[in-house]
């Protein structure tokens, strides 16, 4: 159940404001409470892509949240594209099957 609470979060963070701004302003709170494993949470607090990539996080959803997040941050989407392939490609393409 997990892995969907994760999608559910990478979804509500990049498509919704309030989410975003929640997340944003205390990321420990927006997941208070969510079926998350500690490395889930963790990944999650420290927007560490290529973890929750490799933990089958969808990429669908992943791209959006770490795009959303670096514009929040001042960075455009294009500037984290290179970091963000670098990060995942090494991973091949995991099961993120919900």
């Amino acid at each position: 159940m997990s892995r969907y609470e994760v999608d559910k979060v990478l979804r509500a963070v990049a498509k919704q404001d309030e989410a975003r701004g929640a997340f944003m302003a205390d990321p420990s709170a927006y997941l208070e409470g969510r079926d998350l494993t500690g490395q889930e949470r963790e990944a999650l607090l420290q927007r560490d892509y290529k973890t929750l990539y490799g933990l089958g996080a969808h990429p669908f959803l992943l791209w959006p949240f770490t795009a959303r997040l670096a514009e929040e941050d001042g960075r455009t989407g294009r500037e984290v594209m290179p970091e963000y392939m670098a990060a995942i490609t090494p991973l091949g393409r995991p099961d993120y099957t919900t």
